[in-house]
This record gives C-alpha cells, sequence and structure tokens, in this order.
C-alpha cells in the first residue's frame, strides 16, 4: 500500500468537500434551486461535483505520479468511504437530518443523483489512470 499517495488523495478528497461545500450551499441552495427548484438544482449540482471528483483526479495523478493501478483502486475506495463517514455522521451528528431527509438522495427512479457521485468517487481514479496510461503509450 502506498501510504504516502494515500495521504495526498485524501486531501485532495478535503479540497472537493469544501469545493463540494461551496457548491451545495452557495450555487444548489442560493443559485440553482430559486431558479429551477430541488431536484433541478440537486441535478445540476451532482453534474457539477461529478465533473470536479473527475478533475481532482486527474490533478491527482498529475502532480502525485508516485503510483500503479492498485493505489488508484485504493484512492477510489478512500475516497469514496470517506465520503459515507462525512454524509452519514455530518448529515446525523452535525445537522441533525433525519434517514428519511438524508435518503431523498439516493432515489435514482426520482431523478436524485447521490449513488452516481459516489460512484465518481470510487470510480474517477482507476478511470483516469487508465486514461493517462493510455494517452502516455500513445505518445
Amino acid at each position: 500500500m502506498n501510504r504516502p499517495f494515500l495521504a495526498v488523495a485524501f486531501r485532495v478528497w478535503l479540497t472537493e468537500i469544501v469545493i463540494s461545500g461551496f457548491n451545495y450551499f452557495v450555487l444548489m441552495g442560493l443559485i440553482y434551486e430559486p431558479l429551477w427548484g430541488e431536484l433541478r438544482a440537486h441535478q445540476i449540482g451532482m453534474t457539477i461535483r461529478i465533473g470536479y471528483i473527475v478533475a481532482l483526479a486527474w490533478l491527482l495523478q498529475r502532480f502525485y505520479p508516485d503510483h500503479d493501478e492498485r493505489d488508484l483502486v485504493h484512492a477510489g475506495i478512500l475516497w469514496l468511504a470517506s465520503a459515507l463517514v462525512f454524509e452519514w455522521a455530518g448529515s446525523l451528528l452535525i445537522q441533525h437530518r433525519p434517514v428519511d431527509e438524508i435518503l431523498v438522495g439516493w432515489q435514482v427512479w426520482k431523478g436524485y443523483m447521490w449513488p452516481y457521485v459516489l460512484l465518481a468517487y470510487l470510480l474517477a481514479n482507476p478511470l483516469v489512470g487508465l486514461v493517462l496510461r493510455r494517452d502516455r503509450a500513445a505518445g
């Protein structure tokens, strides 16, 4: 296990959480939701979030190239686990949100996208690594 790489990956994830706070509280809550409603605001915000998760995975690998494929899988698992702990602990313990309210974002059949964000956490690093490795081999 590449602990130095995972330590950097965790710091990148912490950066993503700060960006996500701005995305959620400012962009989604104050701009998108008043204009287009709660569901559309969620969809726009989560789509943007998936985009910057992938961008941060690219930056991580571009500026910290000392890793292999297994490290990228570990980074994806780390990001996913960290997000789930943060979401549940933060929502339940800090915001005191009821579980029913938290689970709304999991309802993909109603147009919500939280599970796709979780997939982005898990898969962004391995997929970006695959693309970067292919580009290096071609170039």
